[in-house]
């Protein structure tokens, strides 16, 4: 009579296979796999723009559409090349340098001066006291080179 020990040992298979050494891997590559994840919700949301397809996507980075769709799915390993192009050809974030060039680019559009007028807006009636209201005021603003900082000061008529 044989036992369920012997049973079980009879269907379990011989050969060795590589599923803990496969689990580890995937454990350690957890945190690209969640970029990728997160870059293949960015490709996606704007694919979903008119005009937009993976088939464009394909031709513009010079890849096949398969490796699109291995990019949508999340789970590719992208080289840094691979999402610099993704970052150029969508315009979508990916990369701290797509912040970067969006910062340099809305300060270019800023002069600044060392001396300037602002002026504060309206306020609106604080919700304790509906009849407070703070004036509108003027404020000047100066830069101080050796703190770069700036510093804002009520008008003095």
């Amino acid at each position: 009579m044989t036992t369920k020990k012997e049973i079980f040992k009879s269907l379990v298979s011989k050969e060795k296979t590589n599923t803990i050494s496969k689990n580890k891997e995937r454990i350690v590559n957890r945190a690209m796999l969640r970029e990728s994840q997160q870059i293949a919700l960015k490709v996606l949301t704007k694919l979903d723009e008119p005009g937009w397809s993976q088939v464009r996507l394909a031709k513009e980075m010079k890849v096949t559409p398969q490796q699109i769709t291995k990019i949508v799915k999340g789970t590719e390993n992208l080289t840094i090349e691979t999402q610099i192009k993704l970052q150029e050809i969508l315009d979508i974030p990916i990369l701290a340098t797509y912040y970067e060039r969006i910062m340099d680019e809305l300060f270019a559009t800023i002069k600044f001066e060392e001396s300037e007028k602002y002026t504060a807006p309206d306020y609106e009636p604080a919700p304790s006291d509906s009849n407070f209201m703070l004036p509108k005021k003027e404020f000047k603003m100066e830069y101080d080179r050796q703190t770069p900082e700036y510093y804002y000061y009520p008008k003095t008529a």
